[in-house]
């Protein structure tokens, strides 16, 4: 065992509190609105903080602690290059805000509204399936950073059983048994209140555990040790213009990646439920941009981690520590199941006790944040978009969620049996690239060409999505038939497969368009998106103003920016800008002067201390936020009227206006 009772003490306590803060959520759930979406109730830093955590998995995390032990802090580096990227579209609004005004509460219902009721239950068949499977190894990276990190047996035996007991399997059982206690109380409410209270927890935890990282390794020790791990003058941990040897985690996977953004932005549904909870658009809007900050604690310590676990086994004076650590990593025989625990293993001996409940305890909520997310998200997907669409007749609230209950069961078990029997044979990051390719490749054509462009035909979106599916089936099994055709490794990755996929499909979608469409059949988009005559009132901010500064115009900011909203957004662009300024003008240097090793490690010592230092007020901040929007979200679900009509069924009714225009729509993204 790794851990003291200390540590498995904190575990303990969070565990019983998380089942408190569940319970509080169960009265709350009146319909089916509610238990697909809070009713769509939610203010900024609920969405923030819990959209996060949702997102933030415990594969996700150790693939990070992987990409990092392997390719050190470059990767940072080429994130800079996205910068303008996610700014822009939360400035602009692309993509969440016109799929918010929709009012759908999946992808695939606005689907049904855009494109056809048939095409819904074929994209949401497709987005469930991929989305079950890239689910499906989620819970084993779980288990075996618990079993690795805690120091668990791989069997035990309870007395009077004649056989061993897989310390695997209950660890994933008693992981995901809870994650579904917790979604299945009061569906995305549960889901998004238990997540901001974890969120908030583990955004001050975060700025314990990096003080104790600080304290115990120096800057020069980790500059050293990075130095010192690089297998070559081309593969550097430090410098990221000598990284051309890195492998996986060079340039390109960042340059696909920021063009997938924006193609893809929005199209991955493993969140569905807080696309479609903000209050308003506009609530949707701030809560990316506060996001700005609230990440940095966090980001901080998944980068100290890694760069920890480098230390003690590169440094001198930590002998005896990396021994111990290369004997633990050494009992793994599997190579790729090796990689990606060295951090984990590593963090069990550097931690010291208490740190290590917490970091524990951080993990736990990781856990069972996304997998409750992810859970509603697959679940829900499959009774909305494949059954609902399917049946003639509605069902009862009743009948309703207790459809949506079982299907999320379903998932958890499909869940459980795939990461018992899945060998995993490739990085995290790459698993989930090949198989979110099967729905990602093609999805974003269809969602784009939906939300901006008229002349899209069903036709087309049936195309985008059929090439992007055959490709990303296509990469599951491509690297084991290119060696057995060709005996050599394949020459590119799933991040390239991915690349492929989504090109091919933007020329299907339009190509096969052009073919099928006239200007007869443009889509309604006043209608689909609930503006002029069908605009919905609850959805209006305020009502419009005197017209903004035509700078302030330019960054996005519009009328229903209150003036701390306005200040928040000019800070992010400052931010976020400033950051990306530093990227052209440092690599303007390199490329006419050079830049030296030293000089990257005296940058990244300042990197880390400025987003030390900005850590420690953003952590008051969103921890005073993410209470109020809690109490806002129980104040609010109390009093509203419950339509049961708001079910996720398309309802074509004439093309009246059922509620009075309460705000012009025309300045909206």
């Amino acid at each position: 065992m790794n851990m003291s009772w200390i540590d498995w003490a904190i575990l303990a306590v969070a565990v019983v509190v998380l089942r408190a803060v569940s319970l509080s959520t169960r009265s709350y759930l009146k319909g089916v609105a509610d238990f697909l979406s809070a009713n769509r109730s939610a203010g900024r830093y609920l969405l923030s903080i819990a959209g996060f955590m949702g997102a933030t998995a415990v594969s996700g995390t150790v693939g990070a602690f992987e990409m990092h032990s392997e390719a050190g802090l470059p990767p940072i580096w080429w994130g800079l290059m996205s910068i303008p990227c996610g700014t822009i579209i939360l400035l602009t609004g692309w993509v969440f805000y016109r799929f918010r005004e929709t009012r759908a509460l999946t992808m695939a219902q606005f689907f049904e509204v855009r494109y056809s009721r048939r095409f819904r239950i074929f994209g949401g068949f497709v987005c469930w399936a991929c989305g079950i499977l890239n689910f499906g190894i989620f819970p084993a990276v779980a288990a075996r950073f618990f079993i690795y990190f805690c120091g668990l047996p791989d069997f035990f035996q309870i007395p009077g059983i004649p056989f061993h007991i897989s310390t695997f399997a209950v660890v994933m059982a008693v992981d995901l048994g809870m994650a579904l206690t917790f979604v299945n109380m009061g569906g995305q409410i549960s889901v998004m209140v238990t997540e901001c209270f974890q969120g908030i927890i583990t955004i001050v935890v975060c700025m314990v555990v990096i003080a104790a990282i600080m304290v115990k390794f120096s800057w020069p020790d980790m500059a050293q040790a990075l130095q010192a791990a690089a297998p070559s003058a081309d593969a550097s941990l430090l410098h990221p213009y000598h990284t051309s040897q890195v492998g996986d985690f060079s340039i390109w996977f960042f340059l696909i990646g920021i063009f997938g953004t924006f193609y893809g932005y929005m199209s991955w549904q493993g969140t569905q439920g807080f696309n479609s909870s903000a209050r308003n658009p506009h609530e949707q809007r701030m809560g990316g941009i506060i996001s700005t900050w609230r990440k940095i604690p966090l980001s901080l310590l998944i980068i100290l981690l890694p760069l920890a676990a480098i230390t003690i086994m590169h440094a001198a004076r930590f002998s005896a520590e990396a021994a111990a650590i290369s004997a633990n990593l050494d009992k793994i025989s599997d190579k790729t199941i090796r990689n990606q625990m060295f951090v984990p293993v590593a963090m069990a001996h550097f931690l010291p006790i208490g740190i290590k409940g917490l970091v524990a305890m951080i993990m736990l909520f990781f856990s069972f944040t996304c997998h409750d997310t992810y859970m509603h998200s697959w679940g829900s997907i499959f009774v909305q978009d494949v059954v609902l669409p399917l049946r003639k007749r509605p069902l009862s609230a009743e009948q309703h969620i207790r459809l949506l209950r079982w299907s999320i069961a379903g998932v958890a078990l499909f869940a459980f049996i795939f990461s018992l029997t899945y060998p995993q044979t490739m990085k995290i990051f790459f698993f989930q690239i090949v198989t979110g390719t099967i729905w990602l490749g093609g999805s974003g054509a269809v969602i784009v060409g939906g939300l901006y462009w008229k002349r899209g035909t069903t036709a087309g979106a049936y195309a985008a999505i059929i090439s992007g599916a055959i490709l990303g089936v296509a990469g599951i099994f491509g690297e084991q038939l290119w060696q057995f055709f060709f005996h050599t490794s394949i020459p590119f990755n799933g991040n390239w497969l991915y690349c492929f996929a989504m090109i091919a499909a933007v020329i299907f979608y339009v190509v096969v368009s052009l073919m099928t469409g006239s200007r007869q059949t443009d889509a309604n988009f006043e209608k689909i998106l609930h503006r002029g005559q069908w605009a919905v009132k609850e959805d209006a901010v305020q009502e419009p103003g005197a017209r903004q500064s035509r700078w302030l115009e330019i960054i996005g900011i519009r009328d229903e920016f209150t003036r701390a909203d306005k200040i928040l957004t000019i800070a992010m662009v400052i931010w976020n800008f400033g950051w990306f300024a530093v990227f052209l003008l440092v690599t303007a240097i390199h490329f006419t002067f050079g830049t030296s090793v030293e000089w990257w490690t005296k940058f990244w010592h300042f990197y880390i201390l400025l987003n030390l230092v900005i850590g420690v007020p953003a952590t008051v901040w969103f921890v005073i936020g993410g209470f109020r929007d809690i109490r806002a979200l129980f104040k609010t679900l109390k009093t509203t009227v419950r339509d049961d009509k708001d079910d996720g069924r398309v309802i074509h009714e004439p093309e009246t206006s059922a509620t009075s225009p309460s705000a012009s729509a025309s300045d909206a993204p």
